[in-house]
């Protein structure tokens, strides 16, 4: 019996000692790391926009590419922010707009519907691909259920 205890407390104490000292070499790694990457972060990253595209973290970059890829973002950055500023505010004239169509009862019932979907904000008008299908079929419905009640009549 003790035989067989022993068979299994060593490989297990092995383990225990293993996955301790990778642990604290890794702790070690990551803190080396970080410290480097702080001080990378505050040198570089003045603007907001300083941030690569998708994939261009991938593409071992020079520092100059890097340097003229932020020039480039901090040159269109805040013109796109302003245009994203300005088309929000149009969207949300264009909806009070076609919301003003609506009589009292319908902009209650719109209200009604919004609270019960979980959403909030107002639609464009535009209808997704999948209201679009649902609708069709829920139509397709209807009319079949009535063209079966008119032929049992």
């Amino acid at each position: 019996m003790w035989c067989t205890t022993r068979r299994f407390i060593a490989p297990a104490l092995a383990l225990v000692i293993t996955a301790g000292a990778l642990t604290a070499v890794a702790q070690t790694k990551s803190k080396s790391k970080s410290s480097t990457s702080k001080a990378k972060t505050e040198e570089k990253e003045t603007s907001k926009y300083h941030r690569l595209p998708t994939y261009f973290g991938q593409l071992e970059l020079e520092d100059a590419q890097r340097d003229e890829i932020y020039a480039v973002k901090d040159k269109y950055g805040p013109k796109i922010e302003a245009l994203e500023k300005e088309l929000e505010e149009m969207r949300k004239e264009m909806d009070d707009e076609v919301e003003a169509v609506l009589t009292t009862s319908q902009k209650s019932a719109l209200s009604k519907l919004r609270a019960g979907s979980g959403k909030a904000k107002s639609g464009s008008g535009s209808k997704s691909k999948a209201d679009s299908t649902e609708e069709k079929s829920t139509s397709k419905k209807k009319s079949t259920s009535k063209k079966s009640s008119s032929k049992k009549e």
